[in-house]
């Protein structure tokens, strides 16, 4: 098993619900659509057959500036305000947080064997543009081969057999930017 630090960094984070001007923009461009149970779809890089991220008011997300075409990502609020430290307005501090990590080509490991047997993870070994598909954030999403995909959390019951894995995948572009493989761990 690898393992990666994501890297502390300043970012620049949105409420949702909180009509923000990043926020207005974004429905404007169809990158977030409110929906009519008051949930919001979020339409990321890694979104897929038309389907965007659900979130909910008061999660937060970011921004991923690609090829000039903004990519809003959701995070739980229970998630961001336990890693992330409110600097001003829209300004965030990021911790440097730890996570078991999984590439192509790495050898197996109990969590992939979890997430593939269960139905949660299809590998398409033909595409390589659509390598790693799983529904999270209840939508479809996929990522290419030379993707990474990051354990967040990984829970288990008495008998230390796994119950579950929260898990997302990041590009190689992103992972590359936010974060450290640790050696030797």
């Amino acid at each position: 098993m690898k393992y990666a630090r994501k890297k502390p960094k300043t970012v620049m984070a949105y409420q949702l619900g909180s009509h923000s001007p990043m926020e207005k923009d974004l429905i404007c461009e169809g990158a977030i659509r409110l929906l009519p149970d008051g949930s919001y779809a979020l339409f990321s890089q890694e979104a897929v057959n038309g389907k965007g991220e659900i979130a909910l008011p008061g999660d937060y997300f970011k921004v991923d500036i690609v090829d000039g075409m903004r990519y809003p990502y959701p995070n739980s609020r229970k998630y961001f305000e336990a890693n992330h430290r409110h600097l001003q307005g829209d300004t965030y501090e990021q911790s440097g947080s730890l996570f078991a990590i999984w590439q192509d080509g790495d050898d197996p490991c109990e969590e992939m064997d979890f997430l593939i047997s269960g139905g949660r993870l299809v590998i398409c070994k033909e595409d390589s543009v659509r390598y790693f598909n799983a529904i999270l954030w209840d939508a479809p999403l996929s990522a290419a081969r030379d993707a990474t995909v990051v354990f967040y959390q990984v829970e288990r019951d008495s008998q230390g057999r796994i119950r579950d894995v929260r898990f997302n995948f990041v590009a190689r572009r992103d992972f590359e930017r936010d974060y450290d493989i640790l050696d030797g761990m």
